[in-house]
């Protein structure tokens, strides 16, 4: 219970307020009080068992994300190799060019390039080759 200040006057006021008259319940307050907390303990189960199945969902659908997002970063099993495939014409003639254009390269190097000068002569070919 509250204790009263003893230099408060509006607690003196209160205190003989109340003391004169005194405060009686309806007659049907203790049913209502009943009622009401009968309520609230159902309300608290419902959300018992919510938090429960939170409890247990969240961490379940959290497995499966996880899971399904190894799924992408697993390799694919090999396959049996089929027939080689067959280049076309085009590809072949591709092929030929980059194998001439790195022998040559590795010619160049070899011959002129024995200072180790290479990016410049990179550039050079390149700026040739823009003009």
């Amino acid at each position: 219970m509250k204790t009263t200040d003893p230099r408060d006057p509006l607690d003196h006021k209160i205190d003989a307020l109340l003391a004169s008259r005194p405060l009686k319940a309806d007659r049907d307050f203790t049913a209502r009080v009943l009622a009401a907390t009968e309520a609230a303990e159902a309300q608290t189960t419902t959300a018992h068992f919510s938090s429960k199945l939170l409890r247990f969902a969240l961490p379940l659908a959290a497995v499966f994300a996880l899971a399904f997002s190894l799924i992408q970063f697993t390799s694919p099993k090999p396959t049996k190799p089929t027939e080689p495939t067959a280049l076309s014409a085009a590809d072949m003639q591709e092929i030929f060019l980059l194998e001439e254009g790195l022998t040559s390269l590795a010619l160049l190097q070899d011959d002129s390039l024995g200072n180790g000068d290479l990016l410049t002569t990179l550039e050079a070919l390149y700026f040739d080759i823009q003009s």
